[in-house]
């Protein structure tokens, strides 16, 4: 039952003088438990409440056992054994839980069945169990003790309805200090840390320095006073254009964060290179008011990037990095170079790299990095482009490694594209000069037994006839020995000329040493063809030609086996060209001979 109760302008002002001191001590500066204590003292100490000198407050908790709201007894007061007990309450459980759980007063005049926390010799007593909250949270429970069957009267629930706002308000109050000290804390060791690592500076909405950190200073060379109320534009190194600024103004005006590389000037002259993020703060409106810039020292990491990029002009190579998860593809500067491409007018892509390509050599090219992902093949290669900028046709050199996943699937490729066309001429010079004859140019014979090979063997698969000739110079020696070698060897010049011009350009011309010369006739259509074709080689030996000066006479007699007919390997068409060789010596000179069995005997 309650008791009305009748509040004269004294028992006002002891209760306003009580939630006054109360306030006070909510408003001081001390750890929770020390609030809870001091309040707790003073609602004790007040002689014209009716409740006994024991009390306590629980705080709530969660049970991360359970996952589950549970109230702790943070202060107590006289609470002897139950004060044990009840360290620990559940919501829901004895006076206090019901309380927490309901979020309603629980008043009891006497011990009775609710209150299911108790002990043998306990002695009775009532209570006040009063919810502490805010804004419909449960932030804990104030519990005072009253002799057994003293009834609660409005006047005084009203005042603890008082009190436990004011320990409400001194709870949320401290936590919100602490989680702003937290906060502060935090922020000021975020900023050490970010000054101990980055190069910092804020800016207002004109561009005018209002913060640097030391290591601005150390790098730019400038004190803080020298920097402050100073624009960045004192920093400007002439390196990037106008067009450059102009785009990164927009971009922060418009409240959006800017990413770049730039290169600035220190008091003294040098330069830097900073990694630099922008990061417009905005008003109430949405606009910017300050920019806070965030930079990291790359000047190394640029120098040695330079130095790259000269190291790969001197080796003409290039090199690419391809991710495939993200289809992304970037080159260095060099393969632009390589490829004749205008960097600043073309992005790197697959689809232009192939562009560039020999159309003659893309599908190889194509098929073999496809192989080398698929297969876990190596991918080293040798290809034509044709350069964007002049049409040029160069040699280029291909190798690249893949990085996989679990799965060994490949997710990246990075390798090298090298310009070889340099070494392909020399290559294939040193491949000329090895298979020719170097006073006359023609086929040695080295070069000369690949290609009867290659020509005897197109011959048999296509059923055609192959014809082998054989010649030797008539009155070479006398020719030497008469006028000398150098007469000597501009004769075998004017033969060279002279059998070129009497073979197609199908057919194989070399000189095998010394006066001896040999011809492959690819795909004659008949043994006359090839007779006729002796035939003329034959009088045009039979003309006077002029050697500096002096009138100089050769003869040639010419050997020849035809494939099918005489033999279908090299060593037995050379052996029976070599026997018509013979005949036609010793039958007349400056003639030709066409192998039959009749030599054999």
């Amino acid at each position: 039952m309650r008791e009305k109760e009748t509040l004269t302008t004294d028992k006002m002002a002891e209760r306003n003088e009580a939630l006054s001191a109360l306030l006070h001590i909510a408003s001081q500066r001390l750890p929770l438990t020390d609030l809870l204590e001091k309040t707790l003292e003073t609602l004790l100490s007040l002689s014209w409440l009716s409740i006994l000198k024991k009390g306590g407050i629980f705080l709530t908790e969660e049970d991360a056992t359970v996952g589950k709201k549970q109230l702790r007894l943070v202060v107590k007061n006289n609470l002897g054994l139950i004060g044990s007990l009840c360290e620990v309450v559940n919501f829901g459980r004895c006076l206090c839980g019901r309380a927490a759980e309901t979020k309603q007063v629980q008043y009891a005049d006497c011990v009775d069945h609710r209150h299911e926390i108790s002990f043998e010799g306990m002695e009775d007593h009532g209570h006040y169990n009063l919810p502490i909250l805010s804004n419909e949270e449960v932030l804990g429970v104030l519990v005072l003790y009253l002799q057994p069957g003293k009834q609660s009267n409005d006047g005084e629930r009203e005042f603890l309805h008082r009190v436990v706002a004011i320990i409400a308000l001194m709870i949320t109050l401290h936590r919100s200090i602490d989680a702003l000290e937290k906060v502060n804390q935090e922020l000021k060791q975020q900023q050490f840390a970010l000054d101990q690592h980055a190069i910092v500076s804020m800016a207002d909405r004109t561009g005018n320095i209002t913060y640097v950190n030391k290591k601005f200073c150390d790098l730019s060379e400038y004190t803080k006073q020298e920097l402050m109320g100073q624009n960045h534009r004192l920093l400007k190194s002439g390196e990037h254009s106008e067009e450059f600024y102009k785009n990164m103004w927009k971009t922060i005006t418009n409240s959006e964060v800017w990413t770049g590389e730039v290169k600035n000037k220190k008091k003294n002259g040098g330069y830097y290179w900073v990694q630099s993020t922008i990061v417009p703060l905005l008003d109430e409106r949405g606009k910017p008011y300050q920019y806070v810039s965030i930079r990291t020292d790359i000047s190394k990491q640029k120098l040695m990037e330079e130095s790259f990029d000269e190291a790969q002009k001197v080796a003409n190579i290039g090199s690419w990095h391809l991710d495939l998860v993200k289809d992304e593809l970037s080159w260095t500067d060099q393969i632009y170079r390589i490829f004749g491409i205008d960097k600043k007018s073309f992005s790197a892509s697959f689809e232009g790299f192939i562009d560039t390509i020999h159309p003659e050599d893309r599908e190889y090219v194509i098929s073999e990095y496809g192989n080398s992902v698929s297969k876990n093949i190596p991918y080293n290669i040798e290809h034509r482009i044709i350069r964007k900028d002049t049409g040029e046709i160069r040699w280029v050199h291909e190798q690249c490694v893949h990085r996989r996943n679990a799965a060994n699937e490949v997710i990246l490729s990075d390798g090298t594209v090298q310009d070889i066309t340099e070494r392909k001429i020399a290559q294939d010079e040193i491949r000329r000069l090895a298979m020719t004859d170097q006073l006359t140019g023609l086929a040695n014979r080295h070069q000369f037994n690949r290609r009867f090979g290659e020509s005897l063997k197109l011959a048999q698969r296509e059923q055609n006839l192959l014809a082998l000739l054989l010649l030797d110079l008539d009155k070479f020696k006398p020719i030497n020995d008469s006028f000398g070698h150098q007469v000597g060897d501009k004769f075998l010049k004017y033969v060279s000329e002279l059998l070129q011009k009497n073979c197609r350009e199908t057919d194989v011309v070399a000189r095998l040493g010394g006066d001896e010369f040999a011809i492959i006739l690819v795909h004659p259509e008949s043994t006359k063809d090839v007779e006729q074709c002796a035939q003329r080689i034959v009088n045009e030996f039979k003309r006077s030609v002029y050697i500096e000066g002096n009138e100089v006479h050769g003869g040639t007699s010419i050997g020849i086996s035809i494939c099918p007919m005489h033999s279908n390997d090299m060593e037995g068409l050379t052996q029976k060209a070599d026997l018509a060789l013979y005949h036609a010596k010793e039958s007349e000179r400056n003639s030709f001979s066409i192998y039959s069995q009749d030599m054999e005997k």
